[in-house]
């Protein structure tokens, strides 16, 4: 006879605005912050070296739930993912897990900016059940009727978002590089970590801003998470060498089309320093100050990740190097649109410009970017409490 099983998942997606709602553009224009992820399924569907790179933490977070379902079996676990985004990812990972546990039971709550694709997000899902409010959630724990249960819960993953010591496991894939919203001056390229960010003494207050972010991060999770709980993310980092994810496309790609737009008095000084992701890839010696008060580090390994946008192409067929520019470039869109027609105004026709652009300075050079996702894997188990 098979046993059943219980997990309480909380899904926790990329919201990293402190005041639980994105400013918008004309209401805070000084601020840098992620809006949102591109809507109707584009993040999803040009998404997959996220839902790549997430997938290498299936098998350490499946051996924590194994873990955990070797006490008391018929107390629920919980998992709390943090960076579903659209859920897509969120789904591949319950499927993992049922696959793995076909009788367990899921409750699901996922948290994410107001701004964020809910309909979306519970299509993505829908195999599982429906989406409900987090209210109805004592209820149903009550008064069971699926095995998965689904709930939304708008927040901010810098914040502490649940009661002390009630998760089991966390878990993220490529979201706590986001930062949050910050008054500090745009750099003037779109990543501070460029090496054409001239602004030494900017870029040092930007690294201050994200190392105090991940703090908070740490200091969140390790207060929900239970005595002896399990962490675990996907983190994009940037290596000894100084390699990051999408460094060559923007060092000498990205950047430079918009440096000789404003040369060429195609677009505005001032627009031009509004183009800017407020992201981080911190370093392996960046990551572990933030982690070491409140974790036990298991593993924490620095992976350069092949390009899945090459999967099925040769560069060196008719039409290869096209069919691979656009997949990348759209992958680049699905998190940059939104934050980059803000940047230009709302002009749409400029946005379409600079991205046909893009793919053509992806073409001019595409055998540079087969190995272009860096990011490191991290398990690490809670700290007791002093």
């Amino acid at each position: 006879m098979k046993t059943k099983f219980t997990i309480f998942l909380i899904l926790l997606t990329a919201s990293n605005n402190n005041a639980h709602k994105t400013p918008a553009p004309d209401e805070c224009p000084d601020k840098a912050s992620l809006t949102t992820m591109a809507k109707s399924g584009q993040y999803a569907a040009a998404s997959s070296s996220q839902q790549e790179s997430y997938r290498q933490l299936f098998p350490d977070i499946a051996q924590a739930v194994q873990a955990s379902l070797s006490g008391d079996q018929s107390t629920p676990i919980a998992l709390a993912d943090y960076g579903a985004a659209d859920c897509l990812a969120t789904r591949y990972l319950l499927e993992y897990i049922t696959d793995n546990y076909p009788n367990v039971k899921i409750d699901v709550v996922i948290n994410d900016q107001d701004s964020n694709d809910w309909d979306f997000c519970a299509q993505n899902l829908s195999p599982f059940g429906k989406l409900n409010e987090l209210s109805i959630m004592k209820d149903t724990l009550r008064n069971r009727q699926h095995h998965v249960e689904l709930y939304s819960n708008p927040g901010s993953f810098t914040t502490q978002l649940l009661p002390n010591a009630s998760i089991d496991i966390t878990a993220s894939g490529t979201a706590f590089h986001w930062l949050s919203p910050s008054n500090l001056p745009r750099p003037g390229t779109f990543r501070f970590t460029s090496p054409n960010a001239v602004d030494r003494a900017l870029v040092a207050a930007w690294r201050e801003h994200s190392a105090n972010d991940w703090r908070l991060i740490c200091q969140s999770r390790h207060a929900e998470l239970k005595p002896g709980g399990y962490f675990f993310a996907i983190v994009p980092c940037m290596t000894v060498d100084g390699r990051e994810t999408y460094d060559v496309l923007m060092n000498t790609v990205f950047d430079p089309i918009l440096d000789d737009w404003v040369e060429q008095g195609l677009l505005p000084e001032k627009e031009r320093r509004n183009i800017f992701a407020p992201v981080h890839a911190r370093t392996v010696a960046e990551l572990k100050p933030g982690m070491d008060e409140y974790f036990d580090i298991v593993k924490m390994d620095e992976v350069i990740m092949a390009n899945p946008y090459l999967e099925g192409i040769s560069l060196d067929k008719e039409h290869g190097i096209e069919i691979f520019a656009k997949r990348y470039i759209d992958s680049i869109f699905a998190w940059a649109n939104t934050l980059l027609l803000n940047a230009f105004g709302g002009d749409e026709e400029l946005v379409a410009k600079f991205k046909s652009t893009l793919i053509e300075g992806v073409v001019a050079r595409a055998e540079e970017f087969d190995n272009d996702y860096v990011f490191a894997t991290i398990v690490a188990v809670k700290k007791n409490d002093n």
